[in-house]
Parts: C-alpha cells; structure tokens; sequence
C-alpha cells in the first residue's frame, strides 16, 4: 500500500522538540521513516525524549536557541555534525496574555523575539548553500489567535500574525529552489490548554473562547499528522499558506 506522507530518507529538523506537542512530532516522524533531530534549551528534556523513544534515526543538539547573536554558529554547528536537511519543524515559541495597559515594549519585543525573530534566523541560517536541500519543506507552528482579535493577547497574536506574514515571504522567496515554507493555525490543544497563560486566558474570557470552538479539543497528534503532511512528497506545490487547523474556532 502507497502511503502518500512516507518520510522515508527524510532528514528532518525539529525546534522546539521539547513541547509535548513538539514530541508528538517527533513521535510521528519518526513512525513515517523520517530521520529526526531535535534542537531546543533544555538539554534535559531532549534526552528524556531521546531515551523514551529509543530509535536509530534520532538524535539532539541543546542550546538556547531565543539568542540570536548564536544561532548562526550553532546551526552551522547542526548542519557540520548531521548533514543537510529536508524539512524543518517550527514549533518553538512563546506565549502570554496580558492587558494593553499592561503590554510594555520588554514584553512585546520578547514575544516578537521567540516567535518572530528566532524563526527567521533559524530559516535564515539552514537554507544557506549546503544546509538545506532543493525542494524541501518547512513548516510553522502560528496561531488562530493571529487572525482573531482576541483579549490581553495583542502581543502573541501580533507575533503570530508577523510569522505568518514571514512565511510568505519565505516562500516566494525560496521558491527558486523548489523549497516549500508554510504554517498551521492552530486552535486550542490538549497539552496546550495545561500551560499557565492558557489557563489565564480562559479565565479572561470566562471560557467563551474554549466554547467557541465547535468540534472541540485538538489532539497533539493531529498537529502532528497536518505537519507531515506538509513535510510529505504529497504537498509539493502547497507554499506560502497558513493553514487552519482550529476546531471550527474560526468560522
């Protein structure tokens, strides 16, 4: 049986794999064939998820990866040690809710930085000659937020709105080289739904927003299912799209 989203002899990089959403990733890619390495701050969590899944195609490389003055020596670092890749995973970030009153420039710019300015370093970097191969795939991990006006989040969904603004022009950019750049609009997620400024935000809005996402709860592994999509041979003409996977929030 031909399965369309095989990643067999796929080289893929993962940002962010810490998450649980970014280790269901991980999980998924790994289950397709791909090769997968994980990058991310926090070297503790990388080898717990190294150990639990145990298998040949995976490996990390830890370092903080929200210093921009680094990333360029360290994904030099990543492309020296594993070779050039074939997809790149996004799924790294940061989020918080706070009041207009409240949302200062330290605040919006360390926003702006995890979700914005980190991502088109990291594109930045990889996709120089030798890093990333002709006609491969990235993909981004954005928000529903980013086209929703939503209360206290003006800072993470201006941030998400930026990143996707950035995707096409990556895409249009780098399409002389068959390289594919896109993102998914997510809406609320079981692991997500467990961090503190999620719990926060639903307080804000007592729950309304939760209500307003028709199909319910998203499962990490359907993320996970839409970004090997986009990885896959099967979607080679899809670039420069933000793609909805919301719930029906957004309707």
């Amino acid at each position: 049986m031909i399965n369309p989203m095989d990643l067999t002899n796929k080289k893929v990089l993962v940002v962010g794999a810490s998450t649980e959403t970014g280790e269901t990733i991980v999980g998924q890619l790994l289950n397709l064939g791909a090769t997968v390495v994980m990058i991310d701050s926090v070297d503790e969590k990388l080898l717990s998820i190294f150990n639990h899944f145990n298998h040949s195609h995976l490996k990390y490389y830890c370092f903080n990866i929200y210093n921009n003055q680094e990333i360029e020596k360290e994904i030099k670092q990543v492309s020296i040690s594993f070779g050039a890749f074939d997809g790149l995973v996004f799924c790294a970030g940061k989020g918080g809710v706070r009041p207009l009153q409240l949302t200062k420039n330290n605040f919006v710019h360390d926003m702006m930085n995890a979700n914005l300015y980190t991502f088109i370093e990291i594109v930045r970097c990889l996709t120089k000659k030798g890093s990333f191969n002709n006609g491969g795939s990235i993909v981004a991990i954005s928000s529903v937020s980013s086209i929703k006006g939503l209360k206290s989040k003006i800072s993470y969904s201006a941030s998400k709105a930026a990143l996707d603004a950035a995707v096409r022009g990556m895409a249009a950019e780098l399409s002389d080289k068959k390289i594919r750049v896109n993102s998914i609009l997510k809406g609320w997620v079981t692991s997500d739904m467990k961090l503190d400024f999620i719990q926060d935000n639903m307080e804000l809005n007592k729950n309304e927003d939760f209500a307003k996402q028709i199909l319910g709860v998203i499962e990490p592994i359907e993320i996970a299912n839409t970004v090997c999509f986009l990885l896959s041979d099967a979607t080679k003409t899809i670039t420069g799209v933000s793609m909805l996977h919301d719930g029906g929030y957004s309707i």
